[in-house]
């Protein structure tokens, strides 16, 4: 099967946001009131240890979950941005290496005052990127300034 380079990034958006993703949702769902519920059932009947969660037993549904939610945002905001298919590479590593030298000078780059990523998270997205989703090399014009 062939894949397009959309297909191809936004899975590679997903792996990478794996990891993330199982910390947040273990965070977001462990405060909330029906899952303490469900906590303190599980401990009531089972030998659990006192600092069990039943998110944790749960995590492996994550990964679908992240994509489901994830691939149709990330596909609508790659296809309002009117790029070609073949344009999608490059325009994936230009914005990575933006993020990397963003985070070197800062330290951190804070997403939607939520999200800490610091600059060997990018160069992940990068490895990624150079596996999945390779980029042809063209020699861009240096303006000078």
């Amino acid at each position: 099967m062939t894949y397009s380079n959309l297909e191809k990034f936004t899975a590679v958006i997903v792996e990478w946001l794996r990891p993330m993703a199982n910390v947040i949702i273990s965070g977001q769902l462990g405060n909330s009131q029906p899952v303490a519920a469900a906590n303190e059932w599980v401990k009531k009947y089972f030998p659990v240890t006192s600092d069990y969660s039943i998110v944790n037993d749960l995590m492996f549904l994550a990964t679908p979950a992240l994509s489901v939610m994830v691939e149709p945002v990330i596909q609508n905001a790659v296809s309002r941005l009117g790029l070609d298919d073949e344009r999608i590479p490059s325009y994936a590593m230009q914005m990575t290496e933006s993020l990397i030298a963003e985070a070197e000078n800062k330290g951190k780059v804070t997403l939607f005052n939520t999200l800490e990523f610091e600059k060997r998270d990018f160069e992940n997205l990068r490895n990624l990127l150079s596996k999945n989703l390779p980029v042809v090399i063209t020699e861009r014009y240096q303006v000078k300034t």
